[in-house]
């Protein structure tokens, strides 16, 4: 009997097309009676099975084909999803570098951060825009929150900002609330302080904002607030150590504040007398 079956499986188109043959002829000289009830039975038993057998196949077929559309379509989307969330956080905080028009007259050039400076202590920073966006050296560049730096050295399509981090950065500014004037440094760029006078009255809370002083940064931009106060070397003063409003360690995209003529003039004119010494 096993060889039977092997035999008609090794052989099925000839074992299939005997069958139909035989079926065919004892078909056509059968009565109307026989042939019925052979062609419900081959329904029953033969042909709805295979029918169903070949559906149930095309239909998982099927259902494997569109399990890995979707799956392909799922990771197109999340990756889609991804890049819009991104799209959004940053259309969000160009929204509130745009902001700035309101608060200043000054033109604004967008740029993005490209290059940041390999050590630890992040002191520049390079931006996109250059010469050829109009941008000068010793331009102020701000960010979200406040001030950022000033620009150092300009290329054609680049720039060096020199960020308030950098210990060699001095910035004249004022604490809003007395009107206090003095100079924002630091020493490890972590640490920002302003040297008060002992008896100025300065208090954690105190807003401090450029002073307009020193040909760089316009008047009234938003610095930082005063944390604590502390003491100095020198007993005649005290240190208002100041908290930034930028989180220079965030930077992706800033605004460089393009000055009027008036003021390049007379910066070229200081660098052609310090030129001149």
């Amino acid at each position: 009997m096993q060889w039977i079956l092997q035999f008609i499986i090794g052989h099925r188109n000839g074992s299939s097309l005997m069958l139909t043959v035989v079926l065919s002829l004892w078909m056509l000289s059968a009565d109307e009676t026989a042939q019925a009830g052979v062609s419900r039975a081959l329904m029953l038993y033969v042909f709805y099975p295979v029918q169903y057998a070949v559906d149930i196949s095309t239909r998982a077929r099927n259902i494997f084909a569109e399990n890995k559309r979707l799956r392909r379509e799922l990771a197109r989307m999340s990756t889609r999803a991804a890049a819009l969330e991104e799209m959004a956080r940053q259309n969000h905080r160009l929204r509130k570098l745009l902001g700035l028009n309101d608060r200043f007259s000054h033109e604004l050039v967008p740029a993005h951060v490209v290059v940041r400076e390999p050590s630890g202590h992040l002191r520049s920073v390079v931006i996109d825009v250059g010469r050829n966006n109009g941008l000068l050296p010793y331009m102020p560049v701000v960010g979200t929150d406040g001030v950022v730096g000033k620009l150092i050295q300009v290329l054609p399509h680049l720039s060096l900002v020199q960020l308030l981090k950098d210990p060699a950065s001095r910035t004249s500014v004022i604490i809003r609330r007395n009107r206090t004037v003095g100079i924002l440094e630091t020493e490890d760029g972590e640490n920002f302080f302003v040297k008060c006078r002992t008896h100025i009255e300065v208090a954690p809370g105190d807003t401090v904002i450029t002073s307009g002083l020193g040909g760089v940064y316009p008047k009234g931009m938003r610095v930082g607030t005063i944390e604590k106060i502390g003491d100095d070397a020198d007993p005649l003063f005290k240190r208002a150590f100041v908290e930034p409003f930028e989180d220079f360690s965030r930077i992706e995209e800033v605004f460089v504040l393009r000055l009027s003529p008036q003021w390049a003039s007379f910066r070229e004119a200081l660098d052609s007398l310090e030129l001149e010494e």
